[in-house]
């Protein structure tokens, strides 16, 4: 149970007002659900789901940085980052109650909202603006899906690099470099080559 007016929650309704504007959700959707989410301490390399397990929640970041990745052949490939502020989890699960095809691990210590599923479809029910917010927030997810599949196919690993460190220099930083390489599908190997080609002068 958390109180409406607790720092982490009102991060999160600044960000539920936002995606729902003009709509307005209404005062007791907020109290509901302020009174149904936990807020959850994350040690590093503590999983908040595993492949397998059915979600029964998603998340806001409070504070740190998670991923989720796959299991490919033994090997784990980092599908995306979420640093503080974002919303993320198994969506698909979530919607449906099936099983997780992918995991959620947190790369530093990490604190998180905890929004349960029936807590949530419950708001989706009684207030129209928050099932807006559902949709944009699964269309958000979906159109990044779509940019991560178009880069993966299109760009080269030296290029989804440059193109992290542009975006996301921060996450660049902070992240592992074996765990950067999962996300470029190379080796933690060809990455150090990467990093070494892109620190050279450029020669007039």
């Amino acid at each position: 149970m958390t109180a409406p007016d607790d720092p982490a929650f009102a991060a999160f309704w600044t960000l539920v007002e936002a995606v729902t504007a003009p709509m307005r959700p209404e005062p007791a959707t907020r109290a509901a659900l302020a009174a149904a989410v936990r807020r959850r301490t994350i040690a590093k390399g503590e999983h908040l789901l595993r492949e397998g397990d059915v979600p029964g929640e998603i998340w806001f970041l409070v504070r740190g940085l998670v991923r989720y990745y796959y299991l490919v052949d033994g090997e784990e490939r980092t599908g995306q980052f979420f640093d503080c502020g974002d919303m993320f989890g198994d969506v698909a699960g979530f919607a449906t109650g099936q099983a997780a095809v992918q995991s959620f691990d947190a790369l530093e210590p990490s604190e998180v909202l905890a929004l349960p599923r029936g807590a949530v479809l419950a708001a989706y029910d009684a207030d129209h603006a928050m099932e807006r917010f559902g949709r944009r927030m699964i269309e958000r997810g979906f159109a990044g899906s779509q940019r991560r599949t178009a880069n993966l196919l299109r760009l080269s690993p030296e290029d989804l690099y440059r193109r992290l460190v542009q975006d996301r220099p921060e996450v660049a930083r902070r992240v592992p470099q074996y765990v950067v390489a999962s996300y470029l599908g190379i080796t933690p190997e060809a990455l150090s080559r990467i990093r070494r080609r892109l620190a050279r002068p450029v020669r007039p």
